[in-house]
């Protein structure tokens, strides 16, 4: 799959845009992308994702959803579209890799079926290598995330607007992730 004609996440499967193994993918949609800006995606903790840890998607486990919507994700697509391959084409020559993290607040809690909303700020890319910081959030199980986010624009983003009933999760500041060829792992 070329991505010359690609301008965004959404739509996309985590599944094909991530090098993950299905279980450990912690994305379900892109709901929102502009690759100079941000990404809005999100998951619905499972079963497996809560067992052992008294029916919540621990804050590890938040950190990885937020890294691979970010670091991962947004890295890899700002890839593809550069070099004009597919997301498959680049995991053969580059694995993209968490590296460090500055700051990691948590403030709630993601629990048994309660969906998490990633709203991921690119800060910086350079060379295959971004930073991010942002929130993870949750919305009233009947909101509709899918509507809501249609209408979305890069100026609400910025200015971190979010509807009044969703919940802050948590905030994580300076999250770093790299493509490094596969030859050096």
């Amino acid at each position: 799959m070329k991505t010359n004609n690609l301008t965004s996440l959404v739509g996309l499967s985590p599944n094909a845009v991530l090098p993950h193994g299905p279980s450990k993918v912690y994305l379900d949609a892109f709901l929102w992308h502009d690759p100079k800006v941000g990404v809005v995606a999100i998951y619905t903790a499972r079963e497996k994702d809560t067992l052992d840890h008294f029916g919540v998607f621990r804050g590890a486990d938040q950190i990885e959803a937020f890294g691979q919507a970010s670091v991962v994700a947004g890295n890899a697509f700002i890839s593809c579209v550069k070099k004009e391959i597919g997301f498959s084409e680049l995991y053969e020559k580059y694995n993209f890799v968490f590296m460090s993290m500055g700051q990691a607040i948590c403030k709630s809690f993601i629990k048994l079926g309660d969906t998490a909303i990633m709203h991921a700020h690119f800060d910086d890319y350079k060379f295959r290598q971004m930073t991010s910081s942002g929130k993870i959030y949750k919305a009233p199980k009947e909101f509709d995330l899918e509507t809501y986010y249609k209408t979305y624009s890069a100026a609400k983003f910025k200015k971190e607007e979010v509807p009044t009933s969703y919940i802050e999760v948590s905030e994580f500041k300076d999250l770093k992730g790299r493509g490094i060829k596969n030859s050096l792992i």
